[in-house]
């Protein structure tokens, strides 16, 4: 593939070569040419944002000669998240970056779509349509919701994140590539996990809210980069099966040894986030794991498994404070008075009292709604209770079928793939979809811009793994189709 600018770059390569002059000088005129203009600069704004400046565009240059490179921006989401949130705690970058990350990735898109316009530039998978049939019904309720500008915050919200599935299934080239992503998403989150297991060695301080005084003495509930327990745990859920299917891809000793270490270390975590529903969501996770990998193995996995539960809740007093607690009466009442149930009940009867079309997106039980004051509203422990709330049932049923068309078309197609390493990566990534999937049904996951931002980038690596690769890029006028697995076996 020629970089951008090739045929320029040749034309004044063929001139100065005919005027005498050689590109080691022509290269040594142009540095010298860029160093005086940043001295220039230099004298009128501070060094630090000429450096800045200069980082930016290398890097601008590097992801639109390999556009490839450019779908590590959203595996990289929780670096970036946390270095502009909360250590530079710039208002405009730490509400605008993941915009901009994706408007730049979306331009590469369009510049690799124009540079082989003369070939199949795009691949179609299975989701596709779901996906933009489920923000077709939104756009569709936008038009009938009360307030138009807050409907198209409350849209942004829920499907501006699902962009980053076409980018991954359009920018990842090989399926080394969407190795590489993977590998930095696992690293950043043995990072995050690390970080956790700091916290529970130092008992970091937490809020009186996040335990009742039923449960007992609580050491602490960790959270790492985090505002909260339960938006860790819903982040380890997710990534846990990811780190596991890696270790059975990886070949090699060393990374075996350190993927095995990675999925203890963010198992502890998990563990000691103390969040109940994000140990169920992980179990079921694991078990659909085990399902896919070895159906033979499910019941003596699902044994081992309860035996380490039981033998954690033995040695960890607040282990088992937690998994009584939430089996008492006094929880009941303690729900029913101010807590997860009494949420249920009322997103309950505002869905009935809006049963079609819902209240209005943006409207009730999300961040949006929240953000604007809005009827009372808080934040609902259930997504798909929520989407209800403010879609109705046409939503609800628009989202259902795309959770259930990402499900199946990724569990159709990673019990296919013949490739063995391939098989492993799709295996633990469609298990962690499933983990998140039902997850939101008892929490708001898809309301954590991270967290729906990985688990589409996820999506979009298993398509791409188990239907996209496949499609080879030809003239547009010809016919792409999935080729047969004994024709796969020869590419």
């Amino acid at each position: 593939m020629n970089a951008p600018g090739g045929a320029a770059c040749k034309f004044w390569s063929d001139y100065f070569l005919f005027r005498g002059v050689t590109m080691k000088s022509v290269k040594i005129v142009f540095l010298l040419a860029v160093l005086f203009i940043a001295g220039l600069l230099a004298a009128k704004i501070d060094p630090v944002y000429i450096l800045a400046i200069i980082a930016a565009l290398t890097a601008l240059i590097a992801l639109f000669i390999d556009f490839e490179k450019a779908t590590l921006l959203v595996a990289l989401y929780a670096v970036f998240e946390f270095v502009f949130r909360t250590v530079l705690k710039n208002p405009i970058l730490s509400g605008y970056w993941d915009e901009m990350a994706l408007l730049l990735c979306l331009a590469i898109w369009i510049y690799k779509w124009l540079r082989h316009r003369k070939k199949r530039p795009y691949r179609f998978t299975p989701l596709d349509i779901p996906i933009l049939m489920f923000i077709g019904v939104g756009i569709i309720i936008l038009f009938i919701s009360p307030d138009f500008i807050i409907g198209i915050e409350g849209l942004r919200a829920v499907a501006q994140y699902m962009i980053w599935f076409f980018v991954i299934t359009q920018l990842v080239k090989t399926p080394e590539g969407a190795k590489k992503v993977l590998f930095v998403f696992v690293l950043v989150g043995f990072l995050i996990s690390t970080y956790a297991i700091y916290q529970y060695i130092i008992a970091v301080e937490i809020p009186s809210g996040w335990t009742d005084e039923g449960e007992g003495n609580v050491r602490t509930r960790v959270f790492s980069i985090f505002t909260t327990p339960n938006m860790l745990a819903g982040y380890l859920v997710l990534i846990i099966p990811v780190t596991i299917g890696m270790f059975f891809a990886e070949k090699g000793i060393k990374l075996k040894l350190y993927y095995g270490a990675t999925a203890f270390i963010m198992a502890f975590a998990l563990l000691f986030t103390l969040t109940r529903g994000g140990w169920i969501a992980c179990f079921f996770a694991l078990m659909i794991y085990i399902w896919m990998k070895k159906k033979k193995l499910i019941i003596p996995a699902f044994a081992l498994i309860a035996v380490a539960g039981v033998l954690v809740a033995i040695f960890m007093p607040s282990v088992m404070n937690r998994i009584t607690y939430l089996l008492s009466p006094e929880y009941i009442e303690s729900s029913l008075r101010g807590g997860r149930l009494l949420r249920y009940f009322e997103g309950w009867e505002l869905f009935k009292d809006h049963l079609w079309t819902g209240m209005g997106l943006g409207q009730f039980g999300g961040s949006v709604a929240l953000n604007h004051k809005l009827n009372n509203t808080f934040s609902m422990d259930s997504y798909y209770l929520k989407t209800a709330v403010e879609m109705g049932i046409i939503g609800l049923f628009a989202f259902v079928l795309l959770m259930y068309n990402t499900l199946a078309w990724g569990y159709r197609e990673a019990m296919k793939i013949k490739d063995l390493v391939q098989k492993d990566l799709v295996t633990g990534i469609v298990a962690g979809l499933f983990g998140v999937a039902f997850h939101n049904i008892y929490e708001n996951i898809f309301e954590i811009p991270m967290m729906s931002a990985y688990f589409w980038m996820l999506a979009g690596i298993a398509m791409y793994l188990a239907y996209g690769q496949y499609q080879t890029e030809r003239d547009t006028s010809s016919i792409v189709k999935k080729p047969s697995y004994t024709e796969k076996e020869t590419l």
